[in-house]
């Protein structure tokens, strides 16, 4: 709990690891999952800040080899904003089939650029995961290095966010929690997911005291100008910014 920016209370609840009894603390690492979009979303308006990247570009300015007929008119607006139209590859009927297989960037693309789009570019609101690993790409593409590292430089670093970073199973990661599902009241062990799947739409992992800096850092224009910040803050459709 902060107030003011000023942290007056911290404790952890519950337990990281249920087979071992080890309890949650502030620095206990959890997976993000879609909390890692608002990330990606940051570094998206650093890059239009820097002139790298526009707004109303298209997918196609940036990703040469993306299927033309849908990447000629959506933007990166309609990407950040869950308007593209293109289906959410986490819905798709075989996902449990390859959730668990490492996927580059572009191959986990092809699992959905090619299906029809559900409903014209801006007309309507539909989350979307698909969006997001495009702008991950892209933010690779532009800046010629991978999303981790974009993430860290821009973000985790100046910030000194020393306990977040992109989330890989076979990396040995201090402090990290385990995953649970709740089956009618039951604790089970959560399935297996490789990282490379919700990649720049939901891989990261961070503490709550670090949010704590990440939240912070959101009033101030330590890594983005308030006129940007406006513009990442300013609900599109269905209250999502």
């Amino acid at each position: 709990v902060s107030d003011h920016g000023k942290l007056v209370f911290k404790k952890g609840y519950g337990l990281a690891n249920m087979e071992y009894s080890i309890p949650n603390t502030t620095d206990t690492k959890f997976r993000l999952a879609s909390l890692t979009k608002q990330f990606t979303s940051m570094l998206i308006m650093q890059l239009v800040e820097q002139g790298k990247l526009k707004l109303d570009g298209k997918i196609t300015d940036y990703l040469t080899d993306y299927p033309k007929a849908a990447g000629d008119k959506i933007t990166l607006h309609h990407l950040l904003t869950h308007t593209s139209g293109i289906p959410n590859y986490s819905d798709l009927p075989d996902y449990r089939t390859f959730e668990r297989n490492r996927y580059k960037p572009a191959d986990l693309i092809k699992k959905f650029s090619e299906l029809p789009l559900t409903f014209e570019p801006g007309s309507t609101f539909a989350y979307s995961n698909s969006g997001y690993i495009i702008l991950g790409t892209i933010i690779e593409k532009v800046t010629g290095k991978p999303y981790e590292k974009v993430l860290q430089e821009n973000i985790f670093t100046p910030l000194q966010m020393y306990n977040s970073g992109y989330d890989n199973s076979y990396k040995i990661l201090p402090k990290r929690a385990s995953g649970y599902d709740k089956w009618n009241l039951i604790y089970q062990n959560t399935s297996y997911m490789d990282m490379s799947i919700p990649y720049a739409a939901g891989a990261m992992y961070s503490t709550v005291e670090d949010l704590a800096l990440w939240d912070q850092a959101l009033h101030t224009d330590k890594l983005l100008s308030a006129s940007s910040k406006a513009i990442l803050f300013t609900p599109y459709k269905n209250g999502y910014a």
